[in-house]
């Protein structure tokens, strides 16, 4: 029979169980920060001795260098936990020395509560439950930047969403996304409201401090029922030591939930893709302005990606950021889909060679091929591979929802979409989608419902007024259609595409005149930037000219145009359904009548 190993030891009224990594006294559990008990550990293993400073903060630190007061709370913390116990002394200029009567025992001779072995460790067990509900799911709320710097918000928001895309990666804790918990950005609020608004059972919160050669995180993790601390702590490190102070947060996050990692989770969550500094620095500069959708902002972006590139020519991520922008630049026709998608898909393309883990490189070639190629099936395969890898990525799933929607499967489609509402109740985007596949599906009034939905969580976002306007015209509500398209087109974003949507709102409620002075506005501006022949061919459709329809789709169909995608079950081309030349369109993009 092989002998158990001996982990649990008694002093005093205490018991320290490293099998279930927890301090008792009396039976019942002294919550410990996942840091201060790792010292603890480190002494009572090896009690009477004293344990040098530095051999304590290399074992309780092992990937880290971290600075001695880190080492000095953790003994306070301890301490303090001890109350009238006085168990640690303090050995001038070497280090400390654990002075309890330690028995290191099985649990067969257990005799802590004067019960057996293994009614002690039933108790235990029982008590360990009953204290420590299960807490399975966790919104990281945006970093402070307590510089007030607007040149140093990068770095609070860019620490923050690394923490969310380390922790979305563990299958026992749902995170909520990017998208949900930055619209708390820069207000007031208490965090039990808002954990009980996104319906998850821990808050982290947290503060950045940077100084010219210091880098100091501030960090808490709230229970969201009683409003309680769960673990908290301060980092004081160089600013090289950013990725390891990522690192440990997540680590300690898990811990501190009592998560059970499976290997490959321990290893992603310290996963790097670049040791350089500088290359992350410009990375996360990239995506604070990636997060912004302006014209502007996105071309910032390229070239904070391009800076990354340039200092490590092997930086996956970065390669992903870029093919991020050049897609997103040609869904908002920005740029012109031969401007744009093909470089996009050149990034995904490098990144991939250089790491074919990633989710977002797999998900952004894969809306190329949905946009540009036509590939119908490759960008499905691609799409699913994404979700695959990382189910929490929620451009992938809106994306491939869309995908779904423009070939007709519109019930999968609407599935894909909640499942990504699912994952950010509270993002913009994600609702939008859900409405617009609504709208695809002919499913009016539901559409209507959610997009209405939309505008509380976002009111400033032009795509939920230009679908809402969509909407509207599909159910006849004409006034209503042309108020929310108005508004659109004076909301920060694409604005070509919504005067498009708006000219065949006028065209079709009767407003003549209206839409030719649309129609004029966007052949002007096509002399002097790209205007996609799609938004044209819209309006034309709309005013019943279609001979102009149909040659401005052709015109479309050269160049790959914004919006052919959805040729097939777009409702406002209804119209041009029985002519053979619309059916002959639906064989040129690849797409099943």
């Amino acid at each position: 029979m092989t002998k158990q190993p001996k982990d649990i030891y008694e002093f005093g009224p205490f018991c320290l169980d490293t099998r279930e990594r927890v301090l008792l006294r009396d039976g019942r559990p002294l919550p410990l920060k996942p840091k201060v008990y790792e010292t603890l550990v480190a002494l009572v293993s090896r009690s009477g001795h004293v344990v040098d400073k530095e051999e304590l903060m290399k074992r309780v630190w092992p990937d880290v260098v971290v600075e001695e007061n880190n080492l000095t709370g953790n003994i306070f913390a301890l301490r303090r936990a001890f109350a009238e116990h006085q168990y640690i002394e303090t050995v001038p200029r070497r280090g400390y020395r654990f002075t309890a009567n330690v028995k290191q025992v099985t649990v067969e001779d257990l005799t802590i509560l004067g019960r057996s072995g293994a009614e002690t460790e039933v108790l235990i067990k029982e008590t360990i439950t009953t204290t420590r509900k299960v807490i399975n799911s966790l919104a990281v709320l945006p970093f402070i930047n307590a510089n007030a710097d607007p040149e140093a918000e990068y770095l609070s928001d860019g620490i923050t969403e690394s923490i969310i895309n380390n922790l979305s990666q563990l299958s026992r804790l749902r995170v909520m996304s990017r998208a949900s918990v930055f619209r708390y950005k820069d207000r007031e609020a208490d965090p039990q409201e808002i954990g009980r608004e996104l319906n998850v059972c821990a808050v982290l919160l947290g503060r950045v401090l940077q100084f010219s050669e210091r880098l100091i995180i501030r960090t808490e993790l709230v229970d969201v029922e009683s409003g309680g601390q769960l673990w908290g702590e301060q980092y004081n490190r160089k600013p090289v030591d950013i990725f390891a102070v990522q690192e440990e947060i997540a680590s300690e996050i898990s811990e501190t939930l009592r998560l059970k990692l499976r290997d490959e989770e321990k290893l992603l969550l310290t996963k790097r893709y670049t040791q350089n500094t500088e290359a992350y620095h410009a990375y996360l500069r990239g995506r604070y302005f990636w997060n912004k959708r302006t014209e502007d902002a996105l071309k910032k972006a390229i070239d904070y990606f391009q800076q990354a590139i340039v200092v490590d020519q092997n930086y996956a991520l970065a390669y992903a950021g870029l093919a991020d922008c050049y897609a997103v630049l040609g869904n908002f026709n920005f740029l012109s889909p031969q401007a744009s998608y093909p470089q996009a898909k050149t990034a995904a393309v490098k990144a991939l060679e250089i790491d074919d883990t990633l989710a977002e490189a797999h998900a952004s070639l894969a809306w190329v091929k949905t946009q540009y190629d036509w590939d119908w099936p490759g960008a499905e395969r691609k799409f699913k591979q994404a979700i695959e890898l990382n189910p929490g990525y929620t451009p992938a799933r809106y994306w491939y929802a869309l995908l779904l929607s423009a070939m007709g499967r519109h019930q999968e489609a609407i599935t894909e979409s909640k499942r990504a509402q699912e994952i950010e109740p509270l993002g913009h985007i994600s609702n939008t989608v859900l409405g617009w596949v609504l709208y695809f599906a002919r499913q009016y009034d539901e559409s209507l419902e959610q997009l209405q939905r939309t505008v509380e969580i976002e009111p400033n976002f032009s795509f939920v007024s230009y679908h809402l306007g969509m909407t509207y015209e599909q159910k006849g509500m004409f006034a209503e259609a042309l108020e929310e398209l108005n508004r659109a087109i004076n909301s920060q974003g694409s604005r070509l595409t919504a005067l498009a949507v708006l000219g065949h709102a006028y065209a079709v409620s009767g407003e003549r005149d209206a839409a030719l002075k649309v129609l004029k506005e966007l052949q002007g501006a096509s002399r002097q930037k790209y205007v996609a022949p799609f938004c044209i061919a819209l309006v034309y459709t709309g005013l019943g000219e279609n001979e102009q329809a149909f040659a401005w789709l052709e015109k479309a169909c050269d160049v790959r145009s914004w919006g052919l995608l959805w040729l097939k079950v777009d409702p406002r081309f209804d119209r041009l359904r029985p002519d053979t030349r619309f059916a002959a369109l639906l064989d040129r993009i690849g797409l099943v009548r």
